[in-house]
């Protein structure tokens, strides 16, 4: 290959960099000694153009390799991306242009994708054909089916799993080849647990569940209402003490919104912590989070809108639940169902959104809007985003704020979406903590007029963004519509009703104390709720839970 190519090569890449606004740091390192009849003076002086151009444009700290070793370029070019991903494109060096092209707009910078460039801007395109893509999903198929040792089978899974991504038609198509039929024969004959999570996962995204552990879906769901979180953290405690289990290993699905789905990665998704662990987690970052100066609150609240610091809260996150996929979850056979809902508030009117680690089963849809590809954190940063509180968190095109401003009490939601994975199959138990109520006759009128008196703008905010949405209205339908024996909603009466911010030590001693009373006061509720979540499947219905597991092995089904 010709020097005069190298060189335009490198003007190309410059030219399209120019043109798509692509500001990530971008090092490319040639291969000076390979390259023929060329000196290396002539090689650094080009090189250092290249590196002066792009890092003078440097907002975050992506590294991409290129080598130029022309000989070795027709056979294998690389395209590394730190720190999270790698492509390996064997292509040759005409293609590898025009994919690593298509790749550029696509990097993941700061956690936040950059936005693609108009089609009307780029000459350069990538066209991959319906066929292409079956046919590289049957050929993956069949590897992963034929391969023998553990670690191919691995390779070819996440295979499997990169070509979903890469191109989300692919499920559809992976769906008609078999796959879930292909990836239930494996499993059946494997037992490298490392494996079995792969399976697990490529399995949730092509929306397969495997048959429920008992007699029907047993569904947790979890208010919203910040530090008064630690009221459902006591109650939870309650039920691994009579039960003796761990929270994940009692429901099948968890969803929760705000403070709840802090809960609902952390019991659900993490499983690193105990409770008592959590409790003491939610005073720290409580404490780090919410203290915060009168005027610097005022002052990014009419700046970013946001009374706290928000980048702060992103970091917390991040540090507690790492950067795992929500879908990546789904590997940990202990794993239920969790979900955590936000509302998205830039589009024509309001939408709850619901993220997800699992998909719905082909040709099924929910009513809401959602998606598994996202992070843990995200999903926890975006439903717990209260206005005013909290910046919004930004993700793709949608802008989403907490999911309380919608449905503050998700108990429906996750009915709604555990009926849509496990059609025709009974409710065994739901389960519902709400994070505190207070009687009505506990403030009169003028009560009310006394407060609103002395009290500030900021705390007058506060209160009606706490009071937005009315928990015990769905409480009310689902007492209706549910059998006693099967809905149980707890949600303890409060001394005081605490804000969201609350982090006077004496005041979260507080909510401790009417914990324990309210579980004192509903002993008997608590223990009806403890053995209808332990029955048992019955004989026959494991039978037939395992003869369409067979057929769905043998592709009957």
């Amino acid at each position: 290959m010709s020097t005069q190519y190298h060189w335009k090569l490198s003007r190309q890449l410059k030219d399209y960099l120019s043109k798509s606004g692509f500001r990530g740091s971008l090092i490319f390192e040639y291969s000076k000694t390979s390259i023929p009849n060329i000196s290396l003076d002539k090689c650094k002086q080009k090189e250092d153009e290249i590196k002066s151009y792009t890092t003078s444009h440097s907002i975050s700290k992506v590294q991409c390799t290129l080598k130029t070793d022309y000989h070795e370029l027709t056979k294998q070019s690389k395209f590394r991306r730190t720190p999270n991903l790698r492509y390996n494109l064997k292509e040759t060096s005409s293609s590898f242009l025009k994919i690593f092209m298509n790749l550029i707009p696509k990097l993941n910078v700061n956690n936040k994708i950059l936005p693609a460039t108009p089609k009307w801007k780029s000459n350069i395109s990538v066209d991959v054909s319906k066929h292409s893509i079956v046919s590289r999903m049957q050929h993956i198929l069949n590897s992963i089916y034929t391969a023998e040792s553990n670690a191919s089978k691995l390779r070819r899974i996440d295979e499997l799993l990169n070509h979903m991504e890469q191109y989300p038609e692919a499920r559809h198509y992976a769906i008609k080849g078999k796959a879930i039929t292909i990836l239930l024969k494996v499993r059946e004959k494997i037992k490298d647990e490392q494996v079995r999570g792969s399976i697990r996962e490529t399995l949730a995204i092509l929306g397969y569940v495997d048959p429920l552990p008992g007699k029907g879906i047993r569904i947790l769901s979890i208010d919203g209402g910040g530090v008064r979180g630690v009221l459902v953290i006591e109650m939870l405690k309650k039920f691994e003490e009579i039960t003796g289990k761990r929270i994940y290993e009692l429901f099948d699905y968890i969803c929760g919104v705000s403070t709840g789905s802090i809960l609902a990665a952390v019991l659900g998704g993490h499983k690193t912590k105990t409770l008592d662990e959590i409790s003491e987690l939610y005073k720290e970052i409580g404490t780090k989070i919410f203290t915060q100066s009168t005027l610097k609150g005022t002052s990014n609240l009419m700046w970013s809108h946001a009374y706290y610091d928000t980048a702060l809260w992103e970091e917390l996150l991040q540090q507690q639940l790492g950067d795992k996929d929500l879908i990546h979850t789904a590997r940990d056979p202990n794993s239920p169902k969790i979900s955590a809902v936000s509302t998205i508030v830039n589009h024509e009117r309001i939408l709850a959104y619901v993220f997800r680690n699992y998909t719905l089963p082909y040709g099924v849809e929910s009513q809401y809007m959602g998606s598994y590809r996202h992070k843990l954190w995200e999903a926890v940063r975006a439903s717990a985003a209260a206005p005013s509180y909290f910046e919004e968190f930004k993700h793709g095109e949608y802008l989403h704020q907490d999911g309380g401003i919608m449905v503050n009490n998700p108990c429906a939601i996750a009915i709604h979406e555990a009926k849509q994975l496990w059609p025709n199959t009974p409710i065994q138990c739901v389960v519902s903590f709400g994070t505190g109520r207070t009687p009505y006759s506990i403030t009169g009128n003028d009560d009310i007029k006394e407060v609103t008196s002395v009290s500030s703008w900021k705390e007058k905010f506060f209160k009606i963004l706490d009071s937005a949405t009315d928990t015990e209205a769905v409480h009310t339908m689902l007492n209706d519509l549910l059998p006693e024996h099967v809905y149980f909603r707890f949600n303890p009466y409060l001394t005081e009703m605490l804000t969201m911010a609350e982090i006077r030590p004496d005041k979260i001693a507080q909510l401790e104390q009417d914990s324990a009373m309210y579980i004192r006061r509903n002993e008997e509720k608590f223990q009806q709720a403890a053995k209808a979540l332990l029955q048992e499947k019955k004989i026959s219905q494991r039978i037939v839970d395992w003869v369409k597991l067979q057929s769905q092995v043998k592709g009957l089904l």
